[in-house]
């Protein structure tokens, strides 16, 4: 148990506050050779957590690049816009636009159209909930105010009865919701080092806490006491070593989660703010001279990399790496009518 307690404390650079000291220097220089060892360990977990982090914002980004479009697309369909769009919606739909109201009939198609294919039975409770005076129609007003995304129109329309099924809802979330889970777990074991701290080392409630909490963000400020031989007991050095082995990578996993939920936000306010920033006289200069076209004008592929780069996801220099790479490919001036792969 010692040893294992001492593979963990040193592994992950822990270093509770014992007062064991180590007098061999063979055994000080194999100390230094794990806690290097397992510090490249951790190092390598803290750079998958921003991985994690990243491609959290990407998504969420992708999100809400979505629900911008089917908005956009559900907007056409109720006001008779003649203009095309990603999500496809009936030509047919012309009566009451100009009010922003369908019909069911018409609110069906329009689902229908833009993939979402319901029963009856889940259609009707869908037009129960967004025709809340059942005049019969689907006034825009109230449907854009209640829109949050295609997939979510039917969970939405669930009728919630009373504050039992509002209080039943937010429980079972800590169950179902994927970060909810990884919250509640973090708390349980947070929970369960405080509660072995008061139970087991008659530690108060507050120090309880700081040992649990130090312990997994690798402080180790509070530590079981040692005997007089300087050994941590068999008990408090098994708990210790297990509590640490999985609580700090979920600590770890914890954290991540919520440094996501903390910047992505930002993140794609910013990414939206670029995209929808108009083009500066340079920038316009910059994307009709120097990037994709040839002519004077900016097409779809100068805009596309000139967004890029105005969000830090291309710099000049990739930009015309790949562009050398095409030239390359295509010496022919054929690639866009014939490919060869050699």
């Amino acid at each position: 148990p010692q040893s294992f307690f001492y593979a963990v404390d040193a592994g992950m650079s822990i270093g509770f506050c014992t007062d064991v000291a180590e007098t061999k220097v063979a055994s000080r220089a194999f100390t230094i050779v794990h806690i290097l060892l397992g510090a490249s360990v951790v190092g390598g977990a803290l750079v998958l957590m921003v991985q994690s982090v990243l491609e959290g914002v990407a998504s969420r980004s992708s999100a809400v690049y979505k629900l911008i479009l089917e908005k956009d697309s559900l907007k056409k369909a109720f006001l008779g816009a003649t203009s095309s769009s990603l999500f496809q919606y009936p030509k047919n739909l012309v009566s009451r636009k100009e009010k922003g109201l369908l019909s069911y009939d018409e609110f069906r198609e329009v689902l229908k159209n833009n993939g979402l294919e319901l029963t009856d039975k889940e259609f009707q409770r869908v037009c129960t909930f967004h025709d809340p005076h059942q005049e019969g129609c689907i006034q825009y007003d109230y449907f854009a105010n209640n829109f949050q995304g295609i997939n979510r129109i039917l969970p939405m329309s669930r009728p919630v009865h009373n504050k039992s099924h509002r209080a039943w809802d937010m429980v079972s979330s800590l169950f179902t919701n994927e970060y909810h889970r990884i919250y509640l777990i973090f708390l349980l074991w947070i929970g369960m080092g405080i509660i072995w701290g008061v139970v087991d080392q008659g530690w108060d409630v507050i120090t309880a806490t700081h040992f649990a909490v130090s312990a997994l963000a690798t402080g180790g400020l509070t530590a079981p006491p040692v005997d007089s031989n300087g050994i941590l007991p068999t008990g408090p050095a098994l708990f210790c070593g297990f509590y640490c082995l999985f609580g700090i990578p979920l600590m770890a996993l914890t954290l991540g989660i919520f440094a996501r939920v903390l910047v992505e936000g930002y993140i794609v306010e910013e990414e939206l703010a670029a995209i929808t920033r108009p083009l500066s006289p340079s920038e316009f200069h910059f994307a009709s001279k120097s990037l994709c076209s040839t002519d004077s004008a900016i097409h779809l592929s100068d805009y596309v990399v000139l967004q890029l780069m105005r969000q830090g996801k291309l710099s000049l220099e990739s930009f015309e790496f790949m562009k050398r790479q095409y030239q390359i490919l295509d010496q022919k001036r054929l690639w866009l009518k014939n490919f060869d792969p050699d």
